[in-house]
């Protein structure tokens, strides 16, 4: 009569392997975390954790910073006079001296649309201005420009007012990456600028003008910068 009736699983059957089974994928989970974090921990513990890599981090004067297109070594700070536009008339500049190296294919410029626009100065208000200048020499003569392999030796300068006198200067250093733009797409090295995130943040007492140190024997005097105060 009943002969169509479903009929139930029989003990043992598959209700029976999955009842005994279960207990083992519950631990094949646990086994398979526990690898991944010993595999884990110790990649961690060499490269410093989870933290957060810092958006500025603070370097020492004389160290060799890698900014992608150039590599910089900042020297020191002072006070310093130079000539601004025409005539003999003297200014006061704040003057960071640093060495530079072209690791790119082409000539590069040390003013405007080169190493200056990766260089900047913290005022008082928190702003990074970027110098009004930066002058260079190589092999005993002045230049403006950067060879890929020759050295340079550059002054970073900012104009000071009448009254500024600081004893620190914080300066930092900005990458370059080899991209393209949003509006081309032909690839070229641009200076990063968001976020205010730095290859390194260094900061530099200022020798006054009546401690100026001697440049060099075979480089020229550097204007000394100074951050005009807002």
């Amino acid at each position: 009569m009943h002969a169509n009736a479903p009929v139930p699983p029989q003990p043992g059957g598959i209700g029976g392997e999955r009842g005994r089974r279960a207990p083992a994928r519950r631990w094949l989970v646990p086994a398979c975390v526990v690898g991944v974090l010993a595999v884990l921990v110790p990649v961690l513990w060499a490269t410093g954790g989870l933290k957060e890599k810092p958006k500025q981090p603070v370097k020492a004067a004389g160290t060799a910073l890698d900014l992608g297109l150039f590599t910089v070594t900042v020297r020191d700070a002072r006070v310093g006079l130079a000539k601004e536009g025409f005539g003999d008339a003297q200014e006061r500049f704040l003057i960071v001296r640093m060495s530079v190296e072209n690791k790119g294919k082409e000539t590069e410029p040390l003013g405007i649309g080169g190493l200056g626009e990766g260089v900047v100065a913290l005022t008082r208000t928190g702003k990074w201005v970027e110098p009004e200048r930066v002058e260079g020499a190589a092999g005993g003569a002045e230049t403006d420009m950067v060879q890929p392999g020759l050295p340079v030796e550059a002054s970073a300068m900012w104009k000071m007012g009448p009254a500024d006198s600081p004893e620190k200067l914080t300066v930092g250093l900005r990458a370059w990456k080899y991209e393209h733009g949003f509006t081309d797409e032909q690839f070229n090295w641009i200076v990063q600028r968001e976020d205010d995130a730095l290859v390194g943040r260094l900061t530099l007492a200022v020798a006054p003008m009546s401690a100026v140190p001697r440049a060099p024997q075979g480089t020229p005097p550097s204007p000394t910068p100074t951050v005009s105060r807002p």
